[in-house]
């Protein structure tokens, strides 16, 4: 059985979100001109088309996996192949992607970043000396913030139930390492939560310290905010 899902206005060209079909060893661009739409058009049609002034507007996957729309296309589909059709932003019908067939697993993903401080200034921080109160702390606080209010800050984030928050840092000669972990049980993966995290975290840092990192002109030479990335991420089990 081979699985055809649709986005986007083709859910109502379509007629539905889904079909199933028990064609075997076929090429996936003939099975796509196959299929018929309400207006009388094949998804091929559309997925081959300039429609919207793009090349090609239409992201065809295969269990996952992108296909470009000439060389993919002659992909020979199996028993078991799930292939979705899907508008990009630019045509017009993006925004958050619909994750309501997907199961709920086990998610999670740590995300890490550096700001880079003058000596004095990670001394003066290492001693309590801030004038704004504990520097570690508050980025604490801050990555766990940043994490709750991710869909908020990124538009087409899901609101999703955080499990799971850890904050650790590092702090070194001339930089501190802030690193993010996030968990969940969701549709959905929680990568951005822990960038924002981490983003956030550092930022509350230069804050809390810019009176000791300014020049006399008032300007950052040494603060730098460097190498925010996702180090882990695993789903399930």
């Amino acid at each position: 059985m081979i699985k055809i899902r649709v986005f986007g206005r083709f859910r109502d060209l379509l007629g539905k979100p889904m079909i199933e079909l028990d064609t075997k060893n076929i090429i996936l661009k003939d099975l796509l001109k196959n299929i018929k739409l309400i207006d009388g058009s094949t998804l091929y049609d559309h997925v081959s088309s300039g429609e919207y002034g793009i090349k090609h507007p239409y992201k065809v996957f295969v269990n996952g996996a992108p296909l470009n729309n000439e060389d993919g296309l002659k992909y020979m589909v199996q028993d078991g192949d799930e292939v979705v059709v899907t508008p990009p932003i630019s045509a017009g019908y993006g925004g958050m992607v619909d994750v309501s067939g997907k199961p709920e697993v086990f998610r999670e993903a740590v995300a890490e970043g550096r700001i880079y401080l003058r000596s004095e200034t990670i001394k003066r921080i290492r001693d309590g000396k801030v004038e704004k109160g504990d520097v570690l702390e508050a980025a604490k606080i801050a990555a766990l913030e940043g994490v709750k209010k991710t869909p908020h800050l990124l538009a087409y984030c899901h609101p999703i139930s955080i499990t799971g928050v850890f904050f650790e840092h590092e702090l070194n000669s001339d930089n501190i390492l802030v690193r993010v972990r996030v968990k969940a049980f969701e549709r959905t993966g929680v990568e951005m939560e822990a960038l924002m995290g981490v983003v956030l975290a550092l930022l509350t840092i230069w804050d809390m310290v810019k009176k000791y990192e300014k020049d006399d002109s008032g300007v950052y030479p040494d603060t730098v905010i460097k190498d925010v990335r996702v180090v882990h991420k695993a789903k399930g089990a």
